[in-house]
C-alpha cells in the first residue's frame, strides 16, 4: 500500500477517504436499538425502519417505535 504524502495532494484526495467522509452516520440510543431488536421484523423491514429513525429526534424515535410495537402485537 502506498502512503500519500502532501506532494501528492494528501490522503483527502483518495476516493475511499472521500466516500467515507460523505457518508452520514447516525447513532441510535441503546434503548432504541434494543427496541428495534425486540420487534418481529424482517431484515429489509428493519433496514427501512432504521432509515426512517435516522432523521428523527430521540424523542420522536421512541414515539415511532412505541407505535410500531403496538401495531406488531
Amino acid at each position: 500500500m502506498r502512503i500519500v504524502n502532501d506532494e501528492n495532494g494528501g490522503f483527502e484526495k483518495l476516493d475511499v477517504i472521500k466516500k467515507y467522509f460523505h457518508r452520514i452516520f447516525t447513532v441510535l440510543p441503546k434503548d432504541v436499538r434494543e427496541q428495534l431488536l425486540n420487534l418481529n421484523l424482517s431484515k429489509d423491514e428493519l433496514k427501512e425502519v432504521k432509515d426512517e429513525l435516522a432523521f428523527l429526534s430521540e424523542e420522536k424515535q421512541r414515539e415511532f417505535l412505541k407505535e410500531l410495537a403496538k401495531k406488531n402485537q
